[in-house]
């Protein structure tokens, strides 16, 4: 008889489960997650339906239910190669790359109607970050998530979605655009806090400083401790009351944030950082602002949002400082790194950030 080889019981089993998960969808989980059936922060089995709340998955006889907040990604078991390619060159910052393998994934991916709906989001998602520093792609960003939420009312990345055309309205000083996305974001659960710190900042964009404070105080008070809602909440407030010109507040306020957050949270650091440096600059401390803004370059700039506005406001600052020649050398990296940006502009006439 020929030579037969056997696998013991353990490795049949690892065999199976390997053959099972590589034909399975695959949610990561978020850190410290505890849903059931989760395997070293993975569900793999198969999605039977997505909404804004949940994910239903079937893992052999049973179906459960995956919390979208406790969801960082998903790869589906029948997404085109084009997608994790695009997620790729997303997760290295090539954020024009990924919206275009993004759009390619959609395109391949019609017969597969979650892998479809996620390439549509994250295409425009790319390209809402693209425009917070090159404003000339905000109309074609705005167009899509515009589209996608009118698409998908009720699917996985709606919230998401509101919030990127919420921020990128914002940004363009598109205020009834924004109340009408933000009044969407109030029919959300998941998404009211953002709703309301958003409606603040619109007040605040106004001059009405003292009724966002008001707001925020209030969505502090009431959200959890050290939570990202409370902590943008809290970053707001702090621009408000810098505006009012109650600096040492403002300075406390922030300060308590970054005592908050994790470093590797590149995003909230150079938030934070950030308006840490508008509240010193604004209270007469161009060192200390200084100091603040050069944390958000050299410590925390993939975030593509903040980054610019720090080097706008590092340029404009070296030269209060009298120090011309550190001046030109950050607003040539500003205009190499992020050429379209508003805030090249800005610093070049040495003025307000936009």
């Amino acid at each position: 008889m020929p030579h037969r080889r056997t696998l013991k019981a353990g490795s049949l089993a690892l065999a199976l489960a390997f053959s099972v998960s590589a034909r399975a969808d695959d949610i990561t989980l978020v850190s410290g997650s505890n849903v059931k059936g989760a395997v070293g922060g993975h569900v793999r089995g198969d999605i039977q339906a997505e909404s804004s709340k949940e994910v239903s998955v079937k893992l052999g006889n049973n179906t459960i239910a995956v919390p979208t907040d406790q969801i960082v990604s998903i790869a589906y078991s029948k997404q085109p190669p084009s997608m994790s390619l695009a997620e790729s060159r997303e997760n290295a910052g090539a954020l024009a790359d990924a919206a275009d393998l993004y759009k390619k994934a959609a395109g391949e991916a019609s017969g597969t109607p979650f892998a479809l709906q996620a390439a549509l989001f994250h295409q425009a998602n790319a390209l809402a970050e693209l425009a917070l520093a090159d404003p000339s792609k905000t109309a074609e960003a705005v167009g899509l998530l515009d589209s996608f939420v009118k698409t998908y009312p009720t699917g996985r990345h709606i919230v998401s979605a509101l919030d990127s055309l919420a921020r990128l309205q914002l940004n363009k000083g598109d205020y009834a655009g924004v109340e009408k996305t933000v009044a969407e974001m109030e029919k959300q659960p998941q998404s009211s806090d953002r709703a309301a710190v958003l409606k603040a900042k619109i007040s605040a964009k106004k001059g009405e400083h003292d009724k966002a404070i008001t707001s925020l105080d209030l969505l502090i008070k009431n959200a959890p401790e050290g939570s990202q809602r409370q902590r943008e909440a809290r970053l707001a407030k702090a621009e408000s009351l810098a505006a009012l010109k109650k600096y040492t507040e403002a300075e406390k306020e922030v300060t308590a944030v970054i005592k908050t957050l994790p470093k590797e949270d590149y995003q909230g650091m150079s938030a934070a950082y950030n308006t840490l440096g508008d509240c010193l600059r604004a209270a007469g401390k161009p060192k200390d602002a200084l100091m603040a803004y050069l944390k958000t370059d050299v410590l925390f700039n993939k975030d593509k949002e903040q980054h610019p506005r720090a080097l706008a406001q590092i340029s404009q600052l070296w030269r209060v400082l009298k120090q011309d020649t550190r001046a030109d050398e950050v607003f040539q990296k500003l205009k190499q790194e992020y050429p379209s940006s508003p805030y090249v502009a800005s610093a070049s006439k040495g003025g307000a950030t936009p």
